[in-house]
């Protein structure tokens, strides 16, 4: 071999393996998940329904909003509005973007001290990234709500505004410099719990409605709503009769198109002793652009960016991860 094919050789190695690291650092890869109806038989319970399209969300792109508002509760506001959680999860990539906003309204306004209770018990979340967030807008200022917290998970770096802009729906998630912000190697940070609307069970469930497009399937009673719902503080609550959780499901395609979880519960909020009250929530989570959604990183400044080490760090997880 001659000084000038050895060359055009090595030329080509380095080419191919700077394309493959660009590949793998884009996370360009084939990506064609199965359909929940094309894993199911020919004849699938409600219960195979429902738990395949669950699935389903942790393989395929798709974007979430999850709304709660309060029915009943203990501080005369009832009626309102609780929280918003806006979810795009990019699978094909391995990127997730959330954005919580928490409002200013009934439990969330209650003095701890001067009343003696604490309502983060009662938080509509499980996942520990959104159950902070909740307690943090429950402690905060009144005048600083609502509370908005943003983070974007990638393979290298996690991104966090804990005090997030005003987030509109429909429009990219944002984040500012004020306040605490910043990003994060993976390697140093957990990656956070991205939680599930409807737990792995063995609960049965009944049709509720049939349309020619979809089905949509319902589970109720306390014993079964302890096996589907996600709680933070299952210890610390008794569910009620009227508890039950609705999925409306795709019949051709197997996919969620929406889950309503009706939440009925006595929750212990005592400080310093004991104090049960009693908490209705609507949780309403629709699901759409599936295939389709993307999770690119916020737009604006965060308070800190990764330096050029923790660059390198966050490349070298990205192309281990691939």
């Amino acid at each position: 071999m001659n000084r000038r094919q050895f060359l055009a050789g090595v030329g080509a190695a380095a080419a191919t393996v700077a394309g493959y690291g660009g590949v793998r650092a884009a996370d360009v890869r084939p990506y064609n998940p199965d359909l929940p109806s094309e894993r199911l038989g020919s004849e699938p319970t409600p219960r195979d329904r429902v738990l395949a399209a669950t699935r389903h969300l942790f393989a395929v792109d798709h974007r979430a909003l999850t709304r709660v508002r309060v029915l009943d509760d203990w501080t005369g506001d009832a009626p309102y509005r609780l929280t918003r959680h806006r979810e795009r999860h990019e699978h094909s990539r391995r990127r997730h973007a959330h954005a919580l906003t928490t409002f200013g309204n009934g439990m969330v306004l209650v003095d701890r001290d001067r009343d003696g209770v604490d309502p983060r018990v009662a938080s509509p979340y499980a996942s520990i990234d959104a159950v902070l967030h909740f307690s943090d807008a429950v402690t905060a200022d009144p005048e600083t709500l609502p509370e908005r917290f943003v983070f974007h998970v990638g393979d290298g770096a996690i991104r966090v505004d804990r005090d997030a802009p005003p987030q509109s729906v429909g429009e990219p998630i944002r984040v500012n410099s004020e306040g605490y912000s910043g990003a994060v190697p993976v390697r140093e940070f957990p990656r956070p719990m991205l939680g599930e609307p409807i737990r792995p069970h063995r609960a049965a469930w009944t049709v509720h409605e049939r349309t020619a497009d979809t089905l949509t399937l319902e589970l109720s009673g306390p014993d079964a709503y302890a096996q589907v719902a996600p709680l933070y503080s299952p210890a610390g609550i008794t569910i009620r009769e009227g508890s039950r959780v609705r999925a409306t499901v795709h019949r051709e395609t197997g996919r969620l198109r929406r889950v309503v979880d009706r939440r009925d519960i006595d929750v212990d909020v005592g400080v310093e002793r004991r104090d049960v009250r009693r908490v209705v929530m609507r949780r309403e989570t629709t699901f759409d652009q599936y295939g389709r959604a993307t999770a690119p990183p916020p737009t604006g400044e965060l308070g800190s960016s990764l330096g050029p080490t923790d660059r390198l760090a966050a490349l070298a997880n990205d192309l281990s991860t691939y």
